[in-house]
């Protein structure tokens, strides 16, 4: 099978923003619906490569640098691709049709994409750090340019934690390159397939470890981690949110099972108890903070720190079926969250403030958003775990496969996973009840193209808690060969 599908997922995000330059002003209406149409044939491209496998590429780039263009998929990167393809896609449809600076939003856009997608495809770890690297620069500029009143310190604060976590991600690489391959050969090789024959002595993989855990633990992020997540999701745009929650944040997540757990298993194992602590405190800490947040941007961000702490946990735990539950997470809360900030994004346009306090009565029939509320009621269901929708079955694998390594943190974060029905219903009782406010409730009913990518992302939900194969299937394979390497006490 040829491996010109895994160059078109590149080069269709790639040229689409580069050409989204050359149209003319004025017409941000179709400068978005060419964007929309990008990430969709990228989606349709993705899905093609799930139905007929493409041949990994491998071509020479710098070769005494041990650079080389190396991409594949496997079914840990394929629903990851697929998953950054449809949330640019939906956060795409979700922006205004009137934005603003539109050719140059939608181009950063389809470049954090081109980013994201190109650290998913990339088998070489050079490449995946310049992948990595590169998201960087567009999501900082989304944030600085179209956030709220206080995007410039969310901005700021949002590439200084950015700029730390490339950085330890690029020391954790070469240390981990130089020092297995160093002595023994003068031309270094960063492809996955050596660092993963390259011996190195348990010092020297705690080390290279510890920097890959403050690299990808700053992008998930993990507590103490995590002082940019909630600035930043408050102050960007909701669509931008979108796409940093429910993709970019994912980079994190994939850098920890595919560098930690598939590359570095002695050392993983020697800190997993430390980690599934990192877990348990952000699930907990997420959660407590989530219930006394003020502002539904806010809220929201918390929330995620939450599920991220248990994806963690199922991280440090490294079974076969908590390594699924990773993946299950994974692709649930990307959903979820992308769910969560689509309603957000429509009741701000209509209301003018995320304010809990400022919002009331919004299920009013008449006056109010009574569809988005519903569909922003289905999407806190399926943050709190309800049966039925995608984040129950991605939670029980996580605590099911987690128990028997670490019963403790698994308890503390069901604990803390029991705190999202607290937060949930307190925020669809403040804001969906009681008495709207006469004086500013002459809002505009919500249109159907407002509506689709919450539509579209509600019946993923739906489809994934009801279908949980569509969670699980496609990295079993994977993700069971990375547990056989890591030998955890049962």
């Amino acid at each position: 099978m040829t491996s010109s599908p895994l160059l078109l997922l590149l080069l269709i995000p790639g040229v689409a923003g580069l050409l989204l330059s050359r149209l003319p002003e004025g017409r941000p209406a179709l400068v978005r619906s060419l964007a929309a149409l990008a990430a969709l044939a990228q989606f349709l491209v993705g899905v093609y490569c799930w139905l007929q496998p493409p041949a990994d590429l491998s071509l020479t780039w710098l070769p005494r640098l041990g650079l080389a263009l190396e991409l594949g998929l496997d079914g840990i990167s394929l629903p990851l691709v697929l998953l950054t393809a449809l949330l640019t896609a939906m956060a795409v449809l979700a922006s205004p049709a009137d934005q603003g600076r539109s050719r140059l939003y939608f181009s950063l856009m389809l470049a954090t994409n081109f980013g994201v997608v190109g650290a998913f495809l990339a088998r070489n770890a050079l490449l995946f750090v310049l992948a990595f690297e590169l998201v960087l620069i567009p999501t900082t500029l989304l944030v600085a340019i179209w956030g709220g009143e206080r995007r410039a310190g969310a901005a700021t604060r949002f590439l200084l934690y950015g700029a730390v976590s490339g950085l330890s991600l690029l020391g954790g690489v070469l240390a981990f390159g130089w020092l297995g391959q160093g002595a023994a050969s003068s031309t270094v090789s960063f492809s996955f397939e050596a660092l993963a024959a390259t011996p190195l002595a348990p010092a020297a993989q705690a080390w290279v470890l510890a920097l890959l855990l403050l690299a990808f633990g700053l992008k998930l992020p993990v507590v103490p981690l995590h002082g940019w997540q909630p600035f930043s999701y408050s102050q960007a745009p909701a669509p931008v949110v979108m796409l940093l929650g429910g993709a970019v944040s994912k980079l994190g997540a994939y850098g920890l099972l595919r560098f930690g757990v598939g590359l570095l298993p002695d050392a993983w194992t020697a800190f997993s108890p430390w980690i599934a602590a990192a877990g348990a405190i952000s699930a907990v800490y997420g959660a407590l903070n989530a219930v006394a947040a003020t502002d539904m941007r806010r809220l929201m961000a918390y929330s995620s720190l939450g599920h991220m702490g248990l994806l963690v946990l199922a991280l440090a735990a490294a079974t076969p079926l908590s390594l699924q539950g990773v993946m299950a997470q994974v692709i649930a809360h990307g959903l979820i969250v992308a769910l969560l900030f689509a309603c957000v994004e429509l009741i701000q346009r209509k209301t003018g403030t995320t304010v809990i306090a400022e919002l009331s009565g919004l299920l009013n029939p008449i006056r109010g958003l009574p569809f988005t509320m519903g569909l922003l009621l289905l999407a806190l269901m399926a943050a709190a775990g309800i049966p039925g929708l995608a984040g129950f079955p991605a939670e029980l694998l996580v605590f099911e496969g987690s128990w028997t390594v670490f019963p403790r943190a698994t308890l503390v974060c069901l604990v803390a996973s029991g705190f999202t029905a607290v937060y949930a219903v307190r925020l669809f009782n403040r804001v969906g009840f009681g008495r709207l406010d006469n004086s500013r409730a002459d809002w505009q009913g919500t249109s159907l193209g407002e509506r689709l990518p919450a539509v579209v992302l509600t019946l993923l939900v739906l489809l994934t808690g009801l279908w949980p194969l569509g969670l699980t299937g496609w990295s079993e394979t994977a993700t069971a060969a990375l547990a056989l390497r890591t030998q955890l006490p049962v």
